[in-house]
């Protein structure tokens, strides 16, 4: 009796291990949703064996889909695990591990979610809102409402709930200019996005969308937009004037040649575009714009030129939510997309990487050209 059970605690403890293995395993996807309900049901006796796994493969073997999951656990043990993951620099999925700490809502958490209002990864900031949010932290309300300036549209967003939440209106007026955002990135509307999301929250303040459509063409949204106005006006004549300078919308330029798109869950986002007026426009909802030299934009055009050359039929690197795109101005007036994973950057794309990190140097300054130098360093090649 004795050795059966021990052989049914060899097997209890084997499944855990293999669920906690399928958990973490992003290749194989259909898997993983199936391993963390297990893990889930399992309660607090997969609390031990996840830190214990942690402990032995690492933080980084850890995926971004159980990060995330690890919110649903509100056991003290996996909180601090959460709060350590999200303060080290070197964990790749810390904004994950924000927005799944904020889930537990700890009291004690309310400094860090403070110091975290300005990291580097929106991802972050958005996760410490939420926290904020979560623990009622109604006297962070001042450097809350800074994030209705934030670079990124998300943060913006949430800073204006986390404000309603706290029954302060300032982020309204952030939301309800939204609506008015017109913004796309080559063939992807982002704009949309962007109303989408504003419209969903003002919607149900309202009980009334105004007739508005985020989804239509600027002529049709135009009369939803103006009742969306003019029932923000109705709250506060002065509206216009508190929406943040980041936060207006503005007309963008389209006539581009080229773009860069990089995405990471790691490091953040960096994009930046060339246009026929040989401006170097750096940002992405936010734009820098800066006139190149003769000199810097003969080279390049002839980095880029370089670039149309590569094979753009093979896949380059790992899947994932890493990833550089390359937008290539074709002959039709369209553009073809050169896609690059994690370490699958071919070396006939290095020369434009470093002809890419001497422009940003010159024209917007050390910090920035040492942000594109270290993020691209994902997508390096084997050498």
């Amino acid at each position: 009796m004795k050795t059966l059970l021990i052989l049914l605690l060899l097997q209890e403890a084997a499944a855990l291990q293999k669920e906690l293995e399928y958990a973490n395993d992003a290749e194989r996807p259909q898997y993983q949703g199936q391993a963390v309900k297990k893990l889930k049901a399992r309660g607090e006796a997969a609390v031990e064996p996840i830190l214990q796994y942690v402990e032995k493969k690492g933080k980084n073997a850890l995926a971004v889909f159980f990060v995330e999951f690890l919110g649903e656990i509100t056991d003290e043990r996996i909180s601090k695990l959460l709060a350590g993951l999200v303060q080290d620099r070197e964990f790749f999925w810390r904004p994950a591990a924000a927005r799944a700490l904020a889930l537990h809502r700890r009291p004690t958490d309310r400094d860090l979610f403070r110091s975290l209002l300005g990291d580097p990864l929106w991802g972050v900031r958005l996760g410490a809102l939420q926290g904020l949010e979560g623990v009622g932290d109604k006297e962070s309300a001042p450097q809350i409402m800074k994030r209705l300036d934030d670079d990124q549209y998300d943060v913006r967003s949430q800073a204006a709930r986390t404000l309603h939440a706290f029954g302060d209106e300032s982020g309204l007026p952030v939301l309800v200019e939204s609506l008015a955002i017109e913004h796309a990135w080559f063939d992807i509307d982002y704009g949309q996005l962007a109303r989408e999301d504003a419209w969903n929250f003002l919607k149900k303040l309202t009980k009334d969308d105004f007739g508005y459509k985020p989804w239509e063409s600027p002529r049709e949204r135009s009369a939803g937009l103006k009742r969306w106005q003019a029932w923000m006006a109705a709250r506060d004549p002065k509206w216009r004037e508190k929406v943040p300078p980041k936060a207006r919308a503005r007309e963008i330029p389209s006539d581009y040649l080229f773009g860069f798109e990089l995405r990471s869950c790691q490091w953040g986002d960096f994009f930046f575009r060339f246009d026929a007026q040989g401006n170097f426009v750096l940002g992405f909802f936010n734009l820098e714009s800066r006139p190149l030299s003769p000199e810097q934009r003969q080279r390049l055009e002839k980095a880029v030129d370089d670039l149309k050359k590569i094979d753009r039929s093979v896949p380059y690197g790992r899947g994932g939510c890493d990833f550089e795109q390359y937008y290539l101005k074709n002959e039709r007036g369209g553009f073809d997309k050169l896609w690059i994973g994690k370490e699958g950057r071919p070396g006939e794309a290095d020369p434009f990487i470093k002809v890419v990190t001497e422009i940003l140097k010159a024209q917007f300054g050390d910090g920035v050209a040492k942000e594109f130098r270290d993020t691209t360093k994902l997508f390096r090649g084997p050498e």
